[in-house]
């Protein structure tokens, strides 16, 4: 007989089924929506024919030229464009030279999809801009990297998503004058972006600075994020004076005097090089509890990395996400980016959540590339940088790294793959490549890294042309790999404490595993544990007497 208990729960059983579908409909456009919110760093060889246009030997062009790249088109109208910072020979450090580096210009960005630009096209977006001088030693180098800052007519910012990349109103154009190759920055973080998070975007693109009606050609470049606390950059959470924990963005460099830099544990004690400056929360916002607060964050993750009891050694990994430092060691040791750890090194957390190394920044030095020292081939760099000559002490961080140096040696980080890419690259790049050479190849074709003696004789490290510059990144990638498939585990030579294999040492992989290793994947698994119970509990429910 059915009762109308058993109705009431088979309609209850009902709307539980009909609930979860369309919450898990709803689920999943948000998580698309998400996942589309920014678009991939892939690039691809769509053009049959590359327009090859004309460089006149003053860099000049007319507005005739053509390419298959976006163009960027700068007006500054006739005002030149200043730095923020000079070296200062007697403290040793850059130092600021004008209040405001700013000057006033317009900037115009020309992108046909996927068909031929034309600096007499209709422009994707036209806006007025801030514009100066950007980088360190690079402010010192004839071809100029810019920081531009969009603005409305009022000043106030103009945020515009630019080739997908999320909206912003604070762009960088950047390629490393010393990268004869034109690919360093672009390859490294664009296989990064497969492996950790917030890798920042880039897009290639072709540079004119307009003064007048003259067009002077500037060369090849990447328009990219700089490296910021955002919805479509890093995305930690906003700050709020009103507490005093906040999440929070560092980068270790050379000492900044407009910065706001920690009197850490490490500096204080001359443990670690250079200073950690905190560039989120902005100094403007900045309280003296949250700057504390801040602080303390690094000193006792420090005094724990640095101390020789073991036990109290051991607590680091309650302050870090260890598989990010695996990470980025992996990505800068493979890729010998002989500054990584010293210079252009971010760190950042999420408010109570641990510290994360990255995003990964600036591999100008990469792939044997570093002015003053050859690279080793049968040796590791990262080892003794900061914060990782302590973090292999622990051999169960050791065993973790090697453990995923070789699951990514599989597959992103193959030779296979990153030669592929290389090639994809610069195919992609095609006669754009040669219209850069022919303004900086002087520059590129001189001697400017430094000789290294081999068996008594001098050997150069200079390449001479790209398809050479091309084929020593091939040959960097393909030897330092061999050497670290085969001899990685030397890392285990400086570990200092022999704790056992314990269980509790998974406790973090475990976390990962169940929760995930970022915050989309967070959220789906958390969903996903919320739905499996919710159906458990309605099929107890129904098939209780």
């Amino acid at each position: 007989m059915i009762t109308n208990k058993y109705i009431s729960k088979r309609i209850m059983s009902l709307f539980i089924i009909i609930s979860l579908f369309i919450f898990s409909i709803f689920l999943a456009v948000l998580l698309e929506e998400d996942n589309n919110n920014k678009s991939d760093m892939k690039i691809e060889n769509k053009f049959i024919q590359k327009p090859n246009s004309n460089i006149n030997t003053d860099n000049s062009i007319n507005n005739s030229f053509k390419s298959h790249l976006p163009i960027v088109v700068i007006d500054t109208y006739g005002e030149n464009i200043k730095a923020d910072m000079l070296w200062d020979d007697e403290k040793k450090y850059f130092v600021p030279i004008n209040d405001d580096p700013y000057i006033e210009g317009n900037i115009t960005l020309i992108d046909n999809e996927n068909k031929i630009n034309s600096v007499k096209d209709i422009p994707k977006l036209e806006s007025k801009i801030k514009i100066r001088l950007r980088g360190n030693t690079s402010i010192n180098y004839a071809k100029k990297q810019y920081f531009i800052k969009l603005i409305n007519d009022d000043g106030s910012e103009n945020k515009q998503d630019i080739f997908g990349m999320g909206e912003e109103y604070e762009w960088i154009l950047n390629i490393s004058y010393i990268d004869k190759s034109l690919i360093r920055n672009y390859l490294a973080l664009s296989l990064s972006s497969k492996i950790m998070e917030n890798v920042p975007e880039a897009r290639y693109c072709e540079v004119i600075i307009k003064n007048k009606d003259n067009l002077e050609y500037k060369g090849l470049y990447l328009l990219m994020e700089s490296i910021k606390r955002g919805d479509n950059r890093l995305s930690i959470s906003k700050y709020d004076n009103k507490f005093t924990a906040s999440s929070y963005i560092l980068r270790r460099d050379r000492l900044d005097e407009t910065g706001v830099t920690l009197n850490n544990y490490g500096t204080i004690n001359k443990l670690t090089p250079e200073y950690l400056e905190v560039k989120y929360p902005y100094k403007k916002d900045l309280t003296e509890e949250t700057l504390e607060y801040i602080t303390n964050d690094i000193d006792n993750f420090e005094k724990a990395l640095f101390s020789s009891d073991e036990k109290e050694f051991y607590k680091y990994s309650e302050y870090i996400d260890v598989e990010s430092f695996i990470d980025y060691f992996i990505i800068n040791e493979l890729f010998s980016n002989y500054d990584s750890g010293y210079h252009s090194t971010y760190i950042y957390k999420e408010a109570y959540g641990k510290l994360k190394m990255g995003p990964v920044w600036d591999f100008d030095s990469a792939f044997d590339n570093y002015k003053k020292q050859q690279q080793k081939i049968d040796s590791t760099a990262m080892h003794d940088a900061p914060w990782f000559k302590e973090l292999l002490k622990d051999p169960e961080f050791t065993r973790k790294l090697i453990e995923r140096y070789n699951l990514l040696r599989k597959d992103i980080l193959s030779n296979d793959n990153i030669i592929n890419y290389i090639d994809e690259i610069t195919e992609y790049l095609g006669p754009a490549i040669d219209r850069d050479w022919k303004v900086w190849g002087d520059f590129y074709t001189s001697e400017y890294l430094s000789e290294y003696v081999i068996d008594g004789e001098i050997k150069d490290r200079n390449t001479k042309s790209y398809n050479e510059e091309i084929n020593k990144i091939k040959d960097n990638i393909i030897n330092h790999g061999k050497w670290l498939d085969e001899d990685i585990d030397s890392l285990y030579q400086f570990a200092t404490f022999t704790r056992e294999y314990s269980i509790w040492n998974e406790l973090g992989y475990f976390e990962k595993t169940i929760l995930g290793n970022n915050k989309e994947t967070f959220v789906k698994n958390i969903l996903a544990i919320i739905y499996i119970f919710i159906f458990i509990a309605s099929i107890v429910y129904i098939s209780r007497e």
